[in-house]
């Protein structure tokens, strides 16, 4: 594609090889049983809009949503790094990083953590404020947005490249 529309392509693609470099042992995933749909957020601990979607995080998984959670603490919040280490480093992450979600202290558990790593990944595919939503194909898709919102945004995505594919 020419322009910027295919601009655009090249940095979702670009995206996507990025994230195929997060693992998913280095994520932290809520997951419904059969999703219909995959994104990743990166995400910060102190960050008012990725707690409110995080208390959501029920409604966008019965939507057939899986959450591929990235930590991302940014600069500006301050001790963000440590909180994001010590939620990875507790026993059952995803118990931690919802107890962080609801204000509560992560403590200071320290271990070998992917969190600077993934910061920089971060970085490397745009990543300059929180949540940022992703599809699994790498399309950017904004930032904090209601289920429903989502679902809609992401039946959209989905119409459009199965249009193009039809083609």
């Amino acid at each position: 594609g020419h322009g910027v529309a295919g601009w655009r392509e090249g940095t979702a693609a670009l995206r996507k090889s990025t994230m195929a470099k997060i693992p998913l042992d280095k994520q932290i995933v809520f997951a419904p049983p059969n999703p219909k749909y995959r994104v990743t957020v990166f995400t910060d601990v102190d960050c008012p809009y990725c707690r409110e979607f995080h208390k959501q995080i029920a409604e966008y998984n019965k939507r057939g949503i899986a959450v591929n959670y990235v930590l991302f603490p940014l600069a500006m919040h301050k001790g963000a790094d440590k909180k994001a280490e010590a939620v990875w480093c507790s026993t059952d992450r995803n118990v931690a990083y919802t107890d962080a979600m609801n204000g509560k202290e992560p403590g200071d558990k320290t271990c070998t953590n992917p969190v600077s790593e993934l910061t920089e990944l971060g970085k490397s595919m745009g990543v300059d404020g929180t949540p940022a939503l992703y599809t699994a194909d790498g399309e950017h898709i904004g930032g904090y947005m209601a289920p429903d919102q989502l679902l809609e945004r992401l039946d959209q995505i989905a119409q459009k490249s199965r249009a193009v594919t039809a083609k």
